[in-house]
């Protein structure tokens, strides 16, 4: 089976929200079929929603180019030992929430404002935001420190991210 293929500057340069693009393409994609993402930059969002789905990643670069190759668990659906996640993925979202609207606001002062209450909230708190757009730094950062996260794009291409704080 022929693998999809995004080259995400043309999707840019049709003025299409990034995030809802390859969602929805990852949606589509058809059992066992591979992706690869071409683009200017490393999707890391976009890798651990692949992970947690349970496709393995290789990286290569060519020139400015960093293409992404995103190859499914086995025939038998079953993830393979190397694309298997942390358990930490499947943690359920859960808790008392607190809503942070950080629409308007200018870079970088989203993410700061969103660590900063991370940051104040106990544990087992969930902090859900709302911005103008997927905030690709902040689950970057998210990932880094392992939280775990859902993030959903917005018809308005804003994104709603709900947070566990679990440390």
């Amino acid at each position: 089976m022929e693998p999809k293929v995004v080259e995400v500057k043309s999707v840019l340069r049709q003025g299409l929200s990034l995030f809802s693009h390859m969602m929805s393409t990852v949606d589509a994609l058809e059992p066992g079929q591979s992706l690869i993402v071409k683009s200017t930059f490393n999707p890391r969002p976009l890798i651990s929603q692949m992970r947690r789905r349970g496709y393995t990643v290789n990286q290569d670069k060519v020139g400015r180019t960093v293409i992404t190759t995103f190859i499914p668990g086995s025939a038998d659906g079953a993830a393979s030992p190397a694309a298997t996640p942390k358990a930490e993925s499947f943690v359920a979202i859960e808790g008392p929430e607190e809503f942070l609207d950080n629409r308007g606001l200018v870079p970088p002062e989203p993410m700061q404002r969103t660590l900063a209450r991370l940051e104040e909230l106990p544990v087992g708190s969930v902090l859900v935001i709302h911005n103008d757009r997927v905030p690709v730094f902040l689950l970057g950062q998210l990932d880094d420190d392992g939280y775990p996260y859902e993030a959903q794009a917005q018809p308005d291409d804003s994104a709603i991210v709900r947070i566990l704080k679990t440390h």
